[in-house]
């Protein structure tokens, strides 16, 4: 029996136009009539997670790609990365003539700030002396060789790439932070659905009890899930939840 189910937001919940539509709420609410914990699982902020959670009345949110987890407005897992590394990677882009947002808590700073939803909460305009402090997540807009130099310089940090930035985030994923929410609610991992269409989904498919992927994400996304299903502009996710739970 499944206990709970973690959804992935961008490219999951949202269709291609960033849109949480009605169908989705809706099979969401439903299972969640049933008893099941619906939680979300994002490289987003809780601020930038919430705008969608709010509407689909969850209290349990694993952020910044699970170094950061909130159950009932509590923080019960918490991991950051140094602040030496933060600040170092923040001061070699700046001097690559690139862009950084240094995220930590509720709190974003940035040498040049960028004012878009996914980066949530907006970022502060800040000097390299302010990313001297941890981090929860650094956004470096740098191109893809001055990304491979500081790939090199992270390695024990979990890093993620994603088109024209680098997101690196503490070591660990989204499935880290699951499962310091289900050991306190005791639900164990083969009782947790998780769906999503992201190489960070990867961990959490692989390791819960029903991974499941969008039919937008890649082949070797696809590959390591144990089901696939129609993709996020086409009710994936509420198509898989009325089907396992026969709502």
């Amino acid at each position: 029996m499944y206990r709970a189910v973690f959804l992935d937001i961008d490219g999951t919940i949202l269709n291609s136009k960033n849109q949480l539509e009605d169908e989705t709420i809706e099979s969401i609410h439903k299972v969640q009539k049933k008893g099941i914990i619906v939680g979300l699982a994002s490289g987003r902020s809780l601020e930038a997670s919430k705008i969608y959670g709010d509407k689909l009345q969850c209290s349990l949110y694993a952020t910044y790609n699970g170094s950061l987890v909130f159950l009932n407005n509590k923080i019960i897992h918490d991991v950051k990365i140094s602040a030496k590394v933060a600040y170092d990677l923040c001061s070699q882009t700046y001097q690559y003539g690139g862009k950084y947002i240094h995220f930590s808590y509720s709190t974003s700073r940035s040498n040049q700030p960028l004012y878009e939803e996914h980066l949530l909460p907006f970022a502060k305009k800040a000097n390299l002396e302010d990313t001297d402090c941890e981090a929860h997540r650094l956004t470096l807009y740098i191109n893809s060789e001055q990304r491979k130099v500081l790939k090199e310089k992270v390695l024990e940090d979990y890093v993620f790439e994603e088109g024209d930035r680098l997101e690196v985030y503490p070591k660990g994923s989204k499935w880290t932070g699951i499962q310091s929410a289900i050991q306190q609610l005791n639900i164990l991992p083969e009782e947790v659905i998780t769906i999503g269409n992201g190489i960070n989904d990867v961990e959490m498919l692989e390791s819960s009890g029903l991974g499941i992927a969008m039919g937008n994400a890649t082949d070797y996304v696809k590959s390591k899930a144990n089901m696939i299903v129609e993709d996020n502009d086409h009710y994936g996710v509420a198509r898989a939840l009325r089907t396992i739970f026969k709502i």
